[in-house]
């Protein structure tokens, strides 16, 4: 986790001048704030180490659109899952993983449940969504998937709405499709999406296809945040497995890729490796 957030944060980031107004109690406490001012309640419940929560407070959390959108319609909490209620709330609500996004209305009932990390759109789609949930293009096209026979036509009009709303549900149904029909055309639109969302490993025949795409190279966007997300996955096995050999294969396979973006200052392989391997034993 660590090595996405040092590695990529600072390629993929905006800055901004503000922020997302944050309260620093307990949950308790701010429900009772929440129901005082009748406005939902938005919880960032975290960890310290945790990589993905930091590249949040550094890119979603001060996104000027939605802090505007979360300070007008949420009281807002950050809740270290580790230190004061944080345990008791972590067992309550069943959470395993960081960041865990909660969202509860006005009277306290949960209403939203997000784990892992968003990016600005999809911080702000979930958010009018909870806020205005009839309003939102998502809970109409749900309605309508809900009610079709579910074929591959129906499930890839849904994704299309999910990718362009940045529903924070297109990994699940991209995976959804990956599975039914695998052999996604990378040149169409929706199925390139359900690539980018359900397609880790970075030995898959789809994912050359990719990366030796030189058109795919343009959108450096999606092009590096491919590539974040094949070292976050591989890091993630490597270190269950205790085997940087896998971290260090990766790397030696991925980087030329690396070096096809305009990254300034990026290191050469073998500087880049030493520095995996400094992350890799923390």
């Amino acid at each position: 986790m660590k090595l996405t957030f040092l590695a990529f944060v600072a390629l993929l980031s905006s800055t901004s001048f503000g922020q997302i107004t944050f309260e620093h109690g307990t949950l308790e406490e701010a429900l009772a704030k929440a129901k005082t001012a009748k406005k939902p309640l938005f919880v960032d419940v975290y960890a310290t180490w945790c990589g993905p929560c930091k590249q949040m407070a550094a890119t979603a959390f001060v996104d000027p659109e939605v802090t505007a959108f979360y300070n007008k319609s949420f009281i807002s909490l950050k809740l270290d899952g580790e230190k004061n209620d944080g345990p008791s709330v972590m067992q309550k609500y069943g959470i395993s993983a960081y960041p865990t996004l909660l969202y509860f209305n006005a009277n306290g009932e949960l209403a939203g449940k997000v784990v892992g990390a968003l990016q600005a759109k999809q911080l702000l789609s979930k958010g009018q969504e909870i806020v205005n949930p009839e309003g939102n293009p998502v809970f109409a096209a749900t309605k309508v998937y809900n009610k079709s026979k579910k074929k591959q036509t129906d499930l890839k009009t849904y994704v299309q709405v999910l990718s362009v709303n940045e529903h924070d549900s297109l990994p699940k149904y991209a995976e959804e499709y990956y599975k039914k029909y695998p052999n996604l055309n990378l040149k169409d639109s929706v199925e390139l999406k359900v690539f980018l969302a359900a397609v880790h490993d970075y030995k898959s025949p789809l994912s050359k296809q990719f990366l030796n795409d030189e058109q795919n190279v343009k959108n450096q966007e999606a092009y590096l945040g491919k590539i974040n997300d094949y070292f976050m996955t591989t890091y993630q096995a490597a270190k269950t497995a205790n085997s940087f050999e896998m971290m260090e294969n990766m790397v030696v396979e991925i980087f030329p890729y690396l070096q096809k973006c305009n990254i300034p200052d990026l290191p050469s392989q073998a500087d880049y490796l030493v520095y995996v391997k400094e992350q890799f034993g923390k």
